[in-house]
């Protein structure tokens, strides 16, 4: 009981924004304070990815660091800025490990985010996103997790696919595209590894192609609806009237992600030791490259009177802004610690009753690191991460009861019914 009120505190609390070293939610700063009482050094031992992922944090923040004091002499305001976030998010691992532990406790922690989205929104979003994309993807994601866990673990896969594909084609249909490309990703694992379909290169190669040849044909489909104006939303019809040829995905990539190549200018910039902490496009010269992927004019009055940061959208690539290749290569050592946790589930938990959510979690991890903001790693990724860390150590060890042996649920024969 006492573990849910900690959930209930952390994921409430979150809503509340503190002056502290810049913003802090309150939520962190309840992380702060419960981190003494929490924290074990013993679990480090115990829990090598636990120890390894602290590890690549103190790392990352070494290695910033380094750059603000010493390569580009940065303000305080700004370096202790940076500084902070690195030690919330390595405070944070350290916390949410040791409370999200166990399937009830796992889906209480999602319960409790769709609630808060009902009611409250985050701001880190984009300022084009349409209602669904900002208000109601939060919410129905949080909704899906509950439902196709509850669905796995009573043997329902009928349930567990209609609830993931249904979703997935609503977000594609909604703007949501990214959104949506996850959850049906994840529903195609989840078939395939309840089938105990023998994987060989053959057949990963063999797939791969059928794959590439579907997504092109949906993707035409999905192009003529959204041009016609039977599906999407306005933020789609714009992006593929700025691209030359709409039916090429890497171009609708491209102007939907400028700010990659950006940020990719700016690496190149400053390779080995990057920009500091909070750093300024103070030529704007980033700025305007941004702006050329969304093919607008540049208007000098418009931020005459703003500070705008370089450019990212992407943890991996917002950590070699901040400091360099040696940040880039810790983010990245993060990403692999957490995937090889989340593979090692996948192949082999499919008994979890939690599975689906530890699938889902998964494949929006390389998401997360290559197209979202820089902040992630500070505000989702540690829950994400204790969350993978906690039902990989779990399953490993065999400590929690949602791990008993489930039967496998099994989809219909296709060459008995003909689906």
């Amino acid at each position: 009981m006492w573990n849910r009120v900690k959930i209930a505190l952390y994921t409430l609390l979150s809503t509340v924004n503190v002056s502290l070293i810049g913003q802090m939610r309150l939520s962190e700063v309840l992380v702060v304070m419960a981190t003494p009482f929490m924290f074990d050094k013993n679990d480090f031992f115990t829990y090598p990815y636990l120890r390894k992922i602290i590890f690549a944090l103190l790392l990352l923040l070494g290695f910033q660091v380094f750059t603000d004091l010493f390569i580009v002499h940065n303000s305080s305001a700004n370096y202790l800025r940076g500084w902070a976030s690195i030690i919330i998010c390595i405070l944070s691992f350290i916390v949410l490990f040791k409370v999200l532990r166990g399937y009830n406790d796992i889906l209480f922690y999602f319960f409790l985010i769709m609630v808060k989205n009902i009611f409250y929104t985050d701001d880190i979003v984009d300022s084009d996103m349409t209602y669904f994309k900002f208000k109601m993807v939060p919410i129905l994601s949080s909704a899906v997790y509950l439902l196709s866990a509850y669905f796995y673990r009573r043997n329902n896969m009928k349930a567990v696919m209609g609830v993931l594909l249904g979703y997935s084609l609503t977000c594609l249909a909604f703007d949501s595209r990214s959104t949506g490309v996850v959850f049906f990703l994840s529903a195609i694992i989840i078939y395939f590894f309840n089938r105990k379909i023998e994987i060989t290169r053959a057949k990963v190669v063999l797939f791969g192609l059928v794959a590439l040849v579907m997504f092109q044909v949906a993707y035409i489909f999905y192009v003529d609806g959204v041009l016609s104006g039977n599906i999407g939303g306005e933020h789609a019809r714009t992006q593929m009237s700025r691209v030359e040829n709409p039916y090429n995905p890497l171009q609708l990539l491209m102007t939907g992600r400028g700010e990659t190549f950006a940020a990719v200018t700016a690496i190149n910039d400053q390779p080995y030791f990057g920009h500091g902490s909070w750093a300024t496009d103070k030529t704007l010269k980033y700025y305007q490259i941004l702006l050329m992927f969304h093919d607008e004019e540049f208007n000098p009055n418009k931020v005459a009177d703003a500070d705008y940061l370089i450019p990212s959208h992407s943890i991996l690539l917002g950590a070699w802004i901040n400091c360099g290749i040696g940040g880039f290569v810790a983010v990245l050592l993060i990403l692999i610690y957490l995937l090889k946790m989340g593979f090692h589930l996948i192949r082999n938990a499919q008994h979890a009753a939690i599975y689906p959510v530890i699938v889902i979690l998964t494949i929006g991890l390389v998401w997360a690191f290559m197209f979202s903001p820089f902040q992630q790693l500070r505000f989702s990724i540690p829950a994400t991460g204790a969350i993978l860390l906690s039902s990989y150590y779990d399953f490993i060890y065999d400590e929690d009861e949602a791990y008993e042996e489930l039967p496998v649920p099994q989809l219909p024969d296709p060459i008995k019914t003909g689906y």
